[in-house]
């Protein structure tokens, strides 16, 4: 059944949604205390938790955020303890995904398995949370910012010459040319790229040496910067603290400094305003998928498993549905 909080009706897939995706922060938790690593709610997740003590009912996913040492121990213990796959730019099984933050997901395509449908609340489609690493921020910033920005550029430029199925484009990645590309992140870095190397993964790890900055009074995280949120820009002092708050049936960590944090981002983010930051649900595009597979297959799966895009093809499904139940 769906629920309706603050005037938004909340899809009954999107609270299995948040039950498998909670999932997945408790077991992040665990791994973090166990090697006393420190996390914060972030972005949504952090104006749900102060706000709704749980998901902003128009939000879909989850957003966490550690400073760069806690973040990187993260990553080194948790590949090994963490039953989930980590998606990174340089990852092939990720098309788009933003370089400079780790997605941590469950699976790689839809399940409709009884039993995994069992232990994963009843939702098909994959989960995960978004972590993102908070670098110190120095004066010349703007610099920094334009290097990331380019290193990112050539990495989509490679992406398009080397993987077949890569379908991001801009027309600015056609002036690139990869060898002088090389070469100019070699001059601006000092940081030299073995041709014969795994070329993402090094342009993915000179990335991540840009922006480590000496400690200052500012922290941010890279990937915010490069895609416009320039005022993203947080005094380290708000995270100088945190205290447990409740986030639906489980608890996540606030940074001390939250309404600061808020106020950057939001403005006056006190206010609800209903209405989805993104393309809402995030699986509807799966669920396109499914559902252009039952039609083509003349198969069916429950239809709350494609209710977001049901009525794209109501006529059709209506005849499959009704010919066959």
């Amino acid at each position: 059944m769906s629920e309706v909080r603050c005037g938004f009706r909340v899809p009954d897939l999107m609270l299995k949604c948040w039950k498998a995706q909670l999932q997945i922060v408790k077991e992040f938790d665990l791994v973090c205390k166990r090697h006393n690593l420190k996390w914060y709610a972030f972005c949504g997740t952090l104006l749900g938790a102060v706000r709704h003590k749980g998901f902003i009912p128009w939000d879909d996913d989850v957003d966490i955020c550690m400073l760069r040492n806690d973040y990187d121990m993260f990553l080194y213990y948790a590949e090994k303890e963490l039953p989930y796959f980590f998606e990174t730019y340089d990852d092939e099984t990720s098309q788009t995904h933003m370089m400079g933050i780790t997605r941590i997901n469950n699976i790689h395509g839809v399940n409709f398995e009884p039993d995994y449908l069992k232990s994963h609340f009843d939702f098909p489609y994959p989960v995960g949370i978004d972590l993102y690493p908070m670098d110190y921020v120095s004066e010349n910033y703007s610099e920094i910012v334009e290097i990331y920005k380019y290193i990112l550029a050539v990495c989509a430029k490679y992406k398009l010459e080397n993987w077949e199925d890569f379908e991001e484009h801009n027309p600015a990645y056609d002036d690139i040319d990869l060898e002088d590309a090389y070469q100019t992140i070699e001059g601006l870095t000092g940081l030299k790229i073995n041709r014969k190397g795994d070329i993402l993964k090094q342009l993915d790890e000179i990335a991540d040496m840009v922006v480590k900055r000496p400690k200052s009074d500012r922290v941010a995280c890279m990937a915010n910067m490069v895609t416009g949120h320039t005022q993203m820009i947080f005094p380290i002092s708000a995270f100088k603290e945190s205290f447990v708050a409740p986030f639906e049936d489980i608890t996540v960590n606030v940074p001390s400094g939250y309404d600061e944090i808020l106020t950057i981002n939001y403005g006056e983010w006190q206010i609800p305003d209903p209405r989805p930051t993104h393309d809402y649900p995030y699986f509807k595009d799966q669920e396109r998928t499914v559902m252009n597979y039952i039609i083509e297959n003349d198969v069916i799966v429950p239809k709350e498993f494609i209710a977001d895009v049901y009525d794209e093809n109501k006529e059709i499904l209506d005849q499959i549905y009704g010919g066959l139940i």
